[in-house]
């Protein structure tokens, strides 16, 4: 099943800021009748990457993760009509239905999908930098290495974020693989002297970075 909102203000931002229009919801309900894993962001995260992208001017993003397209559409629509999206999906099932996706909301000459791991292919992409807008929404135990990869090839002022940094709610005690290195993400991410950065409690949290000139 698609995911849905369960937090009222949560709900209330997403019905006021970020009603989703038919290519969204298309999204979402192929999605399901494809039995893709409801762990895409929801509606008020998309409007929230879409706003911090728009704010810092980005032309130039990679998404980390791809999974149906829902995400990837909420950047490309934050980026101006020459701009460029690279974006990084394991696996050839996920990208063939994000291509519709980015199709359907017409976005598709923005986008390159890259297939394949993503560190393999952030070293393939790296030659295209430096990015603006970097956000990450893949396997958790990678974090931190997709972390180093954005702030090298990222220019000043631009940002890095991160789904799922609350974990959960999990994050206060965090015991699977997964929550343990979102932690480790988290930490990372504070203490790195290169950014400055903070966790915005929208949905279930997104960590941001901006690189400091």
């Amino acid at each position: 099943m698609v995911k849905r909102i369960d937090n009222p203000l949560d709900q209330y931002i997403a019905d006021l800021f970020a009603p989703e229009d038919e290519a969204l919801q298309w999204i979402q309900a192929e999605s399901d009748r494809q039995g893709i894993p409801p762990i895409s962001i929801l509606p008020d995260e998309g409007k929230l990457i879409y706003f911090l992208a728009r704010a810092i001017g980005a032309r130039r993003a990679v998404e980390i993760g791809v999974l149906a397209g829902y995400s990837g559409v909420w950047i490309a629509r934050a980026l101006p009509a020459d701009g460029k999206l690279y974006a990084l999906e394991l696996s050839e099932r996920h990208a063939r239905l994000a291509q519709r996706s980015f199709e359907k909301a017409g976005v598709a000459e923005r986008v390159e999908i890259v297939e394949g791991p993503a560190l393999d292919s952030l070293n393939r992409i790296s030659p295209h930098g430096p990015f603006d807008f970097v956000f990450i929404d893949a396997d958790k135990p990678t974090y931190v290495e997709y972390l180093n990869w954005a702030v090298a090839n990222l220019r000043p002022g631009g940002m890095v974020a991160a789904h799922n940094a609350l974990s959960g709610r999990r994050i206060l005690a965090p015991e699977s693989e997964q929550d343990v290195a979102m932690a480790a993400f988290n930490r990372a991410l504070a203490e790195d002297p290169r950014l400055d950065s903070t966790i915005i409690a929208v949905g279930d949290g997104l960590a941001a970075g901006i690189k400091k000139g």
